[in-house]
């Protein structure tokens, strides 16, 4: 724990791989680390390997055995042992024995595992296995047996299964919602959609927009079928930073969708993307938050998703999108139709979308992040 005599509180950053552009959960912790190295406080990363900005100092951390899980169980004991040797209050989001304050960002990892295992038709496991075998030991450490001082919960989604897995850790369950850049991602943006949309080839029809790495567990499969089925329509599909664009394009084609109807680019400036986009889709088998949901709302763009996304109970107000409860092709196929419909009406108040994300303000995320870190140092 930090000292009485020193003049700045340590925090330490655990994480197998430090890279801020890999997922959400690696950006959330990056911006708390830039806010805490803002504030005064003597930030430190732990962590096998390194990309992008660090702030504070960063230690090179390596797991040691003949196995993964081996490796694994090693880089969590060697990442804390590391830590608290500097008397740091540690923070971390996965994989690890014991933490001040863990950040689960996707819930508990089997759950996960069984959604993806969902998401591509293939049977679920009765028990864990491999890795995941260890994965949910060390979560276990956390929750049931005490090794975490407190958790913070990205939404109700993940506070709600994680009381549910392990009811004895519910005392230690913190609801922290993430939060979004409200003065970033604003509805004027869209002063710029008509020199994107050229520049991008996109026309005069309505932009649907899919935006995120993992395709599989983000339901692009059952997206780009219900979107066959809509092929009399006037729109176009922007498929946005997902891993293995070909092979997608391929599935694009299978499903009777050309190049004229899907459009895939790269990672780029997400404020490019909801500076073009009409519509946000996401029905995903998972997504303990959904960071693009609160991007998408908040710059004035309404979302469709499921109710396996955590940002989903933003979603109060029928104005700002809609929630299906799962990705069926057939149902997403119905509702994109409603939805293009109210876009050729008109019918689209983009200052009541946005205002779905008042709540979730950065800055105030991250007061309250600081606020939760702080409340550790001192106990």
């Amino acid at each position: 724990m930090v000292g009485s005599r020193r003049t700045r509180p340590r925090v330490g950053f655990l994480i197998d791989r430090w890279d801020p552009n890999r997922g959400g959960a690696e950006r959330a912790l990056a911006r708390l680390a830039d806010r805490l190295d803002e504030r005064g406080w003597e930030v430190h990363v732990f962590a096998s390997s390194s990309r992008g900005t660090l702030p504070g100092d960063f230690h090179r951390i390596e797991g040691r055995g003949w196995t993964r899980a081996r490796r694994e169980r090693s880089l969590a004991n060697r990442l804390v042992g590391a830590a608290e040797e500097l008397g740091c209050v540690t923070v971390g989001i996965r994989h690890l024995s014991r933490v001040d304050l863990y950040w689960p960002h996707d819930g508990s990892p089997w759950e996960s595992l069984l959604a993806r295992r969902r998401a591509t038709g293939r049977s679920e496991p009765e028990a864990p296995y491999g890795r995941h075998r260890l994965f949910v030991e060390l979560e276990r450490d956390l929750l049931e047996r005490g090794g975490a001082r407190r958790v913070a919960c990205v939404s109700t989604f993940v506070r709600d299964e994680l009381a549910r897995l392990y009811p004895g850790c519910a005392d230690r369950l913190v609801l922290a919602p993430n939060g979004v850049d409200r003065a970033r991602f604003h509805p004027r943006l869209r002063q710029r959609a008509e020199e994107l949309r050229r520049a991008w080839g996109l026309g005069a029809d309505p932009v649907l927009l899919f935006a995120g790495a993992d395709g599989e567990r983000k339901g692009l499969g059952p997206l780009l079928t219900a979107l066959a089925a809509c092929r009399e329509e006037p729109w176009r599909l922007v498929v946005a930073g997902v891993r293995h664009p070909k092979r997608w394009e391929k599935a694009a084609w299978r499903a009777g969708l050309g190049p004229g109807r899907v459009h895939f680019v790269a990672h780029t400036d997400p404020t490019e993307l909801f500076s073009v986009a009409d519509l946000t889709l996401l029905p995903t088998w998972r997504d303990t938050c959904g960071l693009v949901l609160l991007e998408s709302l908040s710059t004035g763009v309404p979302v469709i998703t499921t109710r396996q996304a955590g940002a989903s109970e933003l979603l109060a107000d029928d104005r700002a999108g809609e929630v299906l409860p799962d990705p069926d092709p057939e149902a997403w196929a119905e509702a994109v139709r409603r939805w293009l419909s109210r876009l050729r009406a008109g019918g689209v108040d983009h200052d009541a979308v946005r205002a779905s994300t008042t709540e979730r303000d950065e800055v105030e995320w991250l007061r309250g992040m600081e606020g939760l870190v702080s409340s550790l140092a001192v106990d």
